[in-house]
């Protein structure tokens, strides 16, 4: 789905400040579906390089929820969540000791620990990197 790939975008380069190069390949790669036309544009805007520029960023968790109300994507792709309630679904770290092992998680061993812990500062960090680029 469209939105999902671009959430993928947004992360790789806004929050993990991958470039967006590396993203284009790697669904070129990758997606059955890939379309040569539509991934450059979406990854180009992710970078903050194509012609038509989006000035937002999808936030992954709000944009996981947001898509995802109810976690039945997250529960049929992630089965090792499969049992948490909604609350968790989205962000399974935000569960306590006692949670993850009612729902026998071990962070770390059956679902990865968070790659970036502090999302707003990777996100602003990002945002000073554009702003700096483009006063250059």
């Amino acid at each position: 789905n469209n939105f999902m790939r671009h959430v993928v975008s947004c992360f790789l380069v806004a929050y993990l400040r991958i470039n967006w190069v590396e993203g284009l390949h790697w669904f070129s790669d990758t997606l059955l579906d890939f379309d040569v036309a539509i991934s450059s544009m979406m990854w180009q805007n992710a970078g903050m390089s194509g012609l038509d520029q989006w000035n937002f960023v999808l936030h992954p968790v709000n944009s996981s929820v947001t898509c995802d109300p109810q976690g039945e994507f997250v529960r049929k792709w992630i089965p090792e969540l499969a049992e948490l309630p909604i609350e968790f679904i989205h962000q399974p770290w935000s569960c306590s000791e006692a949670d993850l092992v009612k729902y026998n998680i071990r962070l770390g061993t059956d679902y990865p620990k968070r790659i970036v812990t502090d999302l707003e500062k990777c996100r602003q960090d990002s945002v000073q990197d554009v702003t700096d680029a483009r006063r250059n």
